[in-house]
């Protein structure tokens, strides 16, 4: 697991970038890291209730699978990347981030995230 928190820690080197999670489809979280206080718990198991609904939505309308979906709220964004059928990644970050960042980084790290979880 040193390997899947050397990668989580890449993503706060994006600016703007507080927390980084990897989550069980189930909710738990499998690692995280973080440059603020948070509720990590919390964050697994939000971000693991809404992409349910979320990829069933595409399959209904014939999008095949869901690779990533992005929340934008007054004070922050959230960020929900598929990794496998197990897994996901959340990435929370502030309302001014560089959200073409986090999307590329994103998308590029999850060969090598799907390779840290073995």
């Amino acid at each position: 697991m040193l390997e899947l928190n050397r990668i989580l820690n890449q993503f706060l080197e994006i600016a703007g970038v507080e927390v980084a999670v990897c989550v069980g489809r189930d909710g738990f979280v499998i690692d995280a890291a973080s440059t603020r206080e948070a509720d990590i718990e919390a964050i697994g198991a939000m971000v693991s209730t809404v992409m349910g609904p979320a990829e069933r939505v595409g399959r209904e309308l014939g999008l095949a699978g869901m690779d990533q979906a992005m929340m934008e709220y007054r004070d922050g964004i959230v960020m929900m990347t598929a990794l496998s059928r197990e897994a996901l990644l959340a990435v929370v970050a502030e309302k001014d981030a560089n959200l073409g960042n986090m999307r590329l980084q994103g998308r590029r790290r999850v060969p090598e995230l799907e390779k840290a979880l073995g």
